[in-house]
């Protein structure tokens, strides 16, 4: 019944092998063992289900004392406040002072849906991560936070678990697995809780693993965890107890048995051990309870523990939303309101979800007969029927579209919006089902409240979905039938049972609409299977690089020219006022650098970037990320490597003169005494010399034997190089060498792209054209030449690097002798006196950061296929 995020995360990409081959089996192990248990606890509720009817499990709902419930709801209460006590006692822990209602509203919102939807769609831990990233938290304190709450919360199933099953195991326990096993598990639980104590208490010196550095607790913080999460896990069983009925199990029994049970639903990694949890406790309180009074009591839980939450999470990103559009410029509240953006479509489409199984389940059992009575005499029969058939067809509209709504599709809200309406008007019209219609109509207002969210134009039809997602929609639509059988059990069934249309005939109804739900699943199924492949995406069209061009023009920087070589696909914001551009290479979608426009649309675009890559199974990549806006992308939970440094030399400071610049003087008296001539050809005059450049260009790929680079790298192309101004040097035998030239917008930045010399071409003539060119471009006022990146440079070696900068750090210093000359070609650019900048990878974080790596080799080494399907403008 807590959150999933409990689970230990994957190793570095830079663990062991060993390592690494255990954890990729675990990832395939982890699911089939999950399905497994899920599915044994799905048969042990059936088996306990055919020894009850459905109309016996109504009239034990409806004896539940209201009284019971409310203790329920206070237990819950109680629970989520421990809970979030869990990360203000890690706030201490790691010294960081910050408004303990702040920290209660992100803990809250965090377990509430990491609870209810899993970490499947949204994580408690990014949750966490998109606050505390703007409340200026290192990552380093951030990764210490999740590690104390995620170990405060194992300590007391540690502690209560241990205790119960070593002293007073269940006996149902006893039976089913054999005493000593039961034993043996509670001694090991009890060890491990002992053994932390002990680590607590005699060790004081910090923990390292891998650059990681972990401080112990001190015994107060430890003492308080204990108790913390032992009164946690005390109360979630007691928010279950109060609800079953009284008999002879006593509450050490049951939090026995809810012990065991939430251990196996967290092995299962099923979103709150559903159907696992469930069945656990079927099999171990089958002497205690009668079947359809722990089945109602279970169901009352879920609606308590899971849902209630989940609904005030979605009440306060909703209630947040509207307070963001009224204060917009509220500077406090800009981060809940981007939280709000991101999450409320995930915890919309939950709902959305929900909302179908409500209707689904609902058009599958009976009607409450007075209820039902009222509606057909006041309504034609016709109305009521095709009521419970539509309801059901609705119901299996909000499953499928609840993909749509995840993903912010604008078809989907609208498709959402029209179906909640028809499901608020069947529920009336069934049989004045108020209480569904006005769960329906909340979400309905809290959709419409959301508009503004849903701006995603891609195509409903052609987005990808997934594995989960599609089990999950065939799951709910067997369980719907299965219920329908279960429910109407009693009645034989005939030919003529589909012809029944009568006031009081529930079966024939919730039969008609299973079938309609069903054939709708199979209809929607077959349309996806016949629809048209995804056209592969074409280069930019010259309209869409005239717009980049139009938006380059309002930059400073010269990166974004690399559009012109036509090699990567563009992505625009739905007002045009900001682009990326982007590359696939296998399941890798790497986007060139960071959005390019207006700034106030980055944070949108990369929102709709990510989106797009999540449609189609792509995994995001941002390369050549600058240092300045690495806020961005951690908003939405991106973690980030250093890939090295740009250098720039400042032309309003740039000169020959002093014995710091002798070396230049040296260079450029050597270029004059062999008779070169340095000029810059304008783009008119380009196409002349173009026959001279391909000669040197060609000579330089034989001389080191490679081939053309591609994505972030010019190459040589004719139709780009037009574009731009050329630096060449020539001498008496032609030209020499040349350089692409970047003019920037406004004088702002000159840099170079292409560059190519003769083998044989005089010493230093690279770099007596590059001291040329600077001062040519001083002399027309830019502010700054761009050197390009020498990779690798400037990882920042400590005791807590991570391991991807270590390894950088040894190819840099090592890499002249074994790999590429990363270190020379630091040295090189040193000498023009440049200042660095930084330049990051931002990706979402696990193991695939060598595939990663890989995948961007491969685009900038032209070896990708271009495997895009739709430019999703």
């Amino acid at each position: 019944m807590h959150p999933t995020e409990a689970a230990p995360p994957p190793p570095p990409p830079h663990a062991p092998p060993a390592l690494r081959a255990a954890a990729a089996a675990w990832r395939w192990l982890s699911p089939a063992i999950g399905v497994a248990l899920f599915a044994a606890g799905i048969w042990v509720i059936r088996s306990e289900m055919e020894r009850v009817s459905y109309p016996e499990i109504r009239r034990t709902l409806a004896a539940l004392p209201a009284s019971a419930l409310l203790l329920s709801v206070l237990f819950t209460i109680g629970n989520y406040t421990v809970l979030t006590a869990f990360d203000l006692l890690a706030f201490r822990y790691v010294g960081r002072k910050v408004r303990a209602w702040k920290v209660a509203v992100a803990s809250f919102t965090g377990y509430a849906i990491s609870n209810s939807v899993g970490w499947a769609l949204v994580s408690g831990t990014s949750v966490r991560y998109r606050f505390y990233s703007r409340w200026d938290i290192p990552a380093g304190e951030i990764s210490r936070i999740v590690l104390f709450y995620s170990g405060t919360f194992w300590l007391g199933l540690l502690v209560l678990g241990g205790l119960g099953l070593t002293f007073d195991p269940h006996p149902g326990l006893r039976d089913l697995v054999g005493g000593p096993l039961v034993r043996a598990t509670g001694v090991a639980l009890l060890a491990t809780a002992l053994a932390y104590a002990a680590f607590v208490l005699f060790r004081r010196r910090p923990v390292r693993f891998r650059g990681f550095e972990v401080p112990p607790p001190s015994p107060g913080t430890m003492a308080a965890q204990f108790a913390l999460s032992t009164v946690d896990w005390a109360m979630a069983a007691a928010g279950l107890y109060v609800l079953l009925p009284r008999t002879d199990l006593s509450y050490a029994e049951l939090l026995s048995a809810f012990m065991a049970a939430q251990l196996i639903g967290l092995v299962s990694h099923v979103p709150g051990g559903v159907g696992v949890f469930e069945g656990t406790m079927a099999i171990l309180l089958r002497g205690h309870l009668s079947t359809e009074a722990l089945i109602s009591s279970l169901v009352v839980y879920r609606l308590v523990y899971y849902i209630l939450p989940l609904g005030a999470a979605l009440a306060v990103l909703v209630a947040d939303e509207v307070r963001l559009r009224r204060h917009l410029l509220a500077r406090w509240g800009g981060a809940f309101g981007a939280l709000t953006g991101q999450l409320a479509p995930k915890v919309l489409a939950a709902f959305t979800f929900l909302a179908g199984v409500v209707l689904l389940f609902s058009g599958a059992t009976p009607t409450e007969g007075a209820r039902l009575r009222l509606v057909a005499e006041n309504l034609p029969l016709a109305l009521v029927e095709g009521s419970y058939f539509i309801g059901s067809v609705a119901g299996v509209a909000l499953l499928l579209v609840s993909n749509g709504v995840a993903r912010r599709l604008d078809f989907a809200w609208q498709l959402a919006m029209a179906t909640l309406a028809v499901g608020i008007g069947a529920s009336l019209l069934k049989g004045a089902d108020y209480e569904e219609a006005l769960f329906l109509g909340a979400l309905l207002v809290a959709m419409a409240l959301s508009r503004q969210e849903f701006d995603r134009r891609a195509a409903f039809w052609e987005t990808r979905f997934s594995l989960p997602w599609t089990v999950a929609v065939v799951a709910v639509v067997g369980a719907s039938v299965w219920l329908g059988l279960f429910a109407f059990r009693h009645v034989e069934y005939s030919s003529d049972l589909w012809w029944r249309f009568a006031a009081n005939q529930d079966a024939p109804r919730a039969l008609r609409g299973s079938v309609g739900a069903m054939v709708a699943v199979l209809a929607f199924g077959v349309a996806r299977l016949l629809r048209p492949a995804p056209p592969e995406i074409a280069p930019p069209t010259d309209a869409e690089l005239e717009e980049a061009g139009r938006l380059i023009a309002r930059q400073p920087s010269t990166a974004p020219y690399l559009v012109y070589l036509r090699d990567k696909a563009l992505l625009f914001t739905p007002a045009r006022d900001a682009f990326l551009m982007y590359g696939v290479q296998g399941r890798s979608w790497i986007a060139m650098g960071e959005p390019v426009g207006d700034p106030r649309a980055a944070t949108g675009l990369i929102r709709q970037f990510l989106g797009r890559c999540d449609d189609f199974g792509g995994v995001p990549v941002f390369y050549q990320v600058p240092g300045g806006r690495l806020h961005q992308y951690a908003d939405f939970g991106l973690t980030f490597a250093k890939l090295g440094e740009e250098a720039f030399v400042s032309l309003a400071d740039f000169h020959t003169d002093g014995a710091d610049r002798k070396p230049f003087r040296l260079v450029l008296n050597r270029f004059e005494r062999a008779e070169l001539r340095f000029r810059v050809l304008e783009p008119a005059e380009v196409p002349g010399a173009l026959a001279a450049a391909r000669e040197v260009s060609d000579a330089w790929l034989a001389s080191r034997g490679k081939g053309e680079k591609g994505f972030s790298l010019g190459f040589f192309d004719p139709e780009y190089m037009r574009r731009f101004p050329l630096a060449v040097v020539e001498s008496g035998r032609g030209m020499e060498a040349f350089a692409t030239v970047w003019p920037g917008p406004d004088g702002a930045e000159l840099s170079v792209d292409l560059m190519r010399y003769r083998g044989d071409a005089p010493k230093n003539v690279m770099e007596a054209l590059l001291l040329h060119l600077m001062l040519w471009g001083k002399a027309r006022g830019y502010a700054r030449f761009g050197l390009g990146m020498a990779p690798l440079s400037g990882l920042e070696m400590s005791a807590v690097a991570p391991a991807w900068t270590r390894v950088g750090t040894w190819l840099f210093e090592s890499g002249d002798a074994t790999f590429y000359n990363f270190q020379g070609l630091r040295l090189y650019k040193e000498k023009f006196h440049p200042v660095w900048e930084p330049r990051y990878l931002a990706w979402p974080g696990g193991m695939n950061l060598p595939r990663i790596t890989a995948d961007v080799s491969l685009l900038v080494g032209r070896g990708y296929r271009r495997i895009l399907t739709r430019s999703g403008k």
